[in-house]
C-alpha cells in the first residue's frame, strides 16, 4: 500500500488543480454530508464505503483550506443535505467545524452540525495511530456519529 507524509494512506493517485479556498468534491449524496480536511479526508473515505453498506449516501467534501473557507461549498451542501459532518484533526473550537458553523449560522440555514475533533484539552503524546484512536479521528466513529444522528 503507498503512503503519503507520516505513512498515512494517500488519497488521490493523480495529480488535480488545487486552489486555495475552493474546496474538493469527492463524491456525491443526499443523506448526509461530510467535510473533511487533511489526514480526515482518507478516514471520512472509509467511512463512506461502510455508509453505503447501510444505505447512506454521503457527500463528501475534501476542504483542505480552511481559511479562505469554501463558503459556497458549504452553502450547497446545506442544501443538499440536513446532516453536516466535519472531521478534523484539529480543535473542535476555531477550526474546520468553528468555520462550517458559522457559515449556517450566518445563513441562518436550519442543517445539524456535528463536528469530530479534539476536545479542548491537553493529553500526553504518543504514536500517530493510537492518538487518532484515543480521540476518535477514525471512519468508524465518524459512521458512528453519522448514525446516531440520521
Amino acid at each position: 500500500r503507498l503512503t503519503g507524509s507520516s505513512n498515512n494512506p494517500i488519497v488521490y493517485s493523480e495529480d488535480y488543480n488545487y486552489e486555495i479556498g475552493k474546496s474538493i468534491k469527492i463524491q456525491d449524496g443526499n443523506d448526509v454530508t461530510i467535510i473533511a480536511t487533511g489526514t480526515m479526508v482518507y478516514e471520512s473515505m472509509k467511512a463512506c464505503e461502510i455508509l453505503k453498506t447501510k444505505n447512506v449516501n454521503a457527500s463528501l467534501i475534501n476542504m483542505h483550506t480552511i481559511k479562505p473557507l469554501d463558503y459556497q461549498a458549504v452553502l450547497n451542501a446545506t442544501s443538499k443535505t440536513k446532516l453536516i459532518i466535519t472531521v478534523e484533526e484539529h480543535s473542535v473550537y476555531g477550526g474546520l467545524g468553528s468555520s462550517v458553523s458559522e457559515v449556517i449560522a450566518k445563513e441562518g440555514v436550519e442543517n445539524k452540525v456535528i463536528v469530530i475533533g479534539i476536545e479542548d484539552y491537553y493529553e500526553k503524546g504518543g504514536e500517530y495511530s493510537y492518538l487518532k484512536e484515543k480521540y476518535g479521528l477514525n471512519y468508524n466513529n465518524i459512521v458512528s456519529k453519522i448514525l446516531s444522528n440520521l
